[in-house]
């Protein structure tokens, strides 16, 4: 029931960002999106944000292409360090997948939120959203990236051994990164300075590669002067590019955050906050429908043990050479005191449900499982009145004469 109400809240948030969309075109929304991945290859950063931005004023149906173009959009706000303007436009891809259904993509889409929040030292935040995603899609490839987004998330929070932990070899090269980096910090130069060495000629990243060079100028004592010159000046290299890059990525993020703005999207903020909120419910149903599986299955396991003590007990008075002594029959304060010891509180339940002390007994002695002739014997009576008052005891408890035994199983198990 939470999973289907969290579905239809969230469909409705995205008939509501239709809605508030601004006009579309019918240019093709595929083909800008390819233009603008060429134009990021390319280093055209502020060209690709306008395509991409051009791409979704299309009319189109693809909800996936949409998701696709959105996370291009975060990942450009990611490398120019706006991290809180990454993680809305990954929010919103993260919609689009979902709709899509597309599940690998939508699982990927949270783990990227989850690195956004990473980023910004928000560790509970960002292990919760990877919880979802672990939940939505448990296995390769995604797997993979969680690891990476675990580490990152240690490493923002400068939990330094925890970065080792995730980082044991073999893994990637950004993981390996992270590694040489939490050594550094750690202050173990000899392990910073060995991955450091390992990870440079295999490493095209720009800002990776800033890393590992300020790690082998600043850790590797026994280089000589000129080796820690040349690395200086690669270095020095390095950062003037990252700067231009950071420039034109800057500029990029400025454009998409008027696009983005409250002035001209007044109900973008709240539609990803719904979003958000669909999200969180989500992943509340699912915890609220596990507690009620555990719950389910801790009542089945009690109720089980239950049942094995009342048989146990039943043998026991059915074995018995003298049941009315077993019973305390001839007192009925007694003799309820003994049955609640022996069946939980039984006849006061049977009392609190409208029985007389005649009907408590009967109903004692059928939960027992004598036979019609026992039972008249217990109750100085004719076997032939026993099924008839067997059928008004039952009456008075909702069931029929047949039920009785079955009825009252339940109630000395209960």
């Amino acid at each position: 029931m939470f999973l289907k109400l969290s579905r239809y809240i969230f469909v409705f948030c995205m008939l509501c960002l239709l809605a508030a969309g601004c006009s579309r075109t019918e240019e093709d929304p595929l083909a800008l999106y390819q233009q603008g991945r060429a134009l990021r290859e390319e280093g055209k950063q502020v060209e690709a944000m306008r395509t991409f931005i051009k791409a979704t004023h299309c009319s189109t149906d693809d909800e996936g292409l949409l998701g696709r173009i959105c996370s291009n959009m975060a990942n450009m706000c990611r490398q120019a360090n706006e991290h809180e303007t990454a993680y809305k436009v990954y929010a919103l891809s993260a919609g689009h997948f979902l709709q899509a259904e597309d599940t690998l993509a939508y699982a990927y889409a949270l783990n990227n939120m989850a690195w956004e929040q990473a980023a910004m030292s928000h560790k509970d935040s960002a292990m919760t959203l990877i919880d979802s995603a672990v939940h939505i899609y448990p296995r390769p490839p995604l797997t993979d990236k969680i690891i990476e987004t675990k580490a990152a998330a240690c490493f923002f929070k400068q939990e330094y051994d925890s970065v080792l932990v995730y980082t044991t070899p073999p893994a990637n090269n950004y993981l390996l990164t992270l590694r040489a980096q939490a050594f550094s910090f750690l202050q173990i130069d000899d392990s910073a300075t060995y991955y450091a060495q390992l990870l440079l000629p295999e490493t095209t990243n720009l800002f990776a590669l800033d890393d590992l060079y300020f790690i082998l100028t600043h850790n590797d004592y026994s280089a000589d002067k000129e080796t820690i010159r040349d690395l200086s000046s690669q270095r020095a290299d390095i950062q003037k590019a990252i700067k231009v890059r950071h420039g034109e990525l800057t500029k990029a993020v400025e454009i998409l955050q008027q696009e983005l703005s409250p002035q001209k999207h007044s109900s973008l903020w709240l539609v990803a906050l719904l979003f958000a909120l669909c999200t969180c419910l989500l992943v509340w149903a699912t915890l609220i429908a596990k507690r009620q599986r555990r719950l389910q299955s801790e009542k089945s396991d009690f109720e089980q043990a239950r049942l094995f003590e009342l048989e146990q007990n039943i043998r026991h008075l059915q074995e018995s050479k003298n049941l009315r002594q077993e019973l305390a029959w001839d007192d009925f304060t007694t003799f309820c005191t003994q049955t609640d010891r022996i069946f939980n509180a039984f006849t006061g339940k049977l009392s609190a449900q409208g029985l007389n002390e005649q009907d408590i007994r009967i109903c004692v002695l059928v939960l027992i499982g004598l036979s019609h002739k026992q039972i008249a014997g217990m109750l100085n009576c004719s076997p032939k009145s026993i099924g008839k008052l067997k059928d008004l005891t039952a009456h008075k408890l909702g069931v029929s004469g047949g039920q009785l035994q079955d009825k009252l199983y339940k109630t000395a198990i209960l």
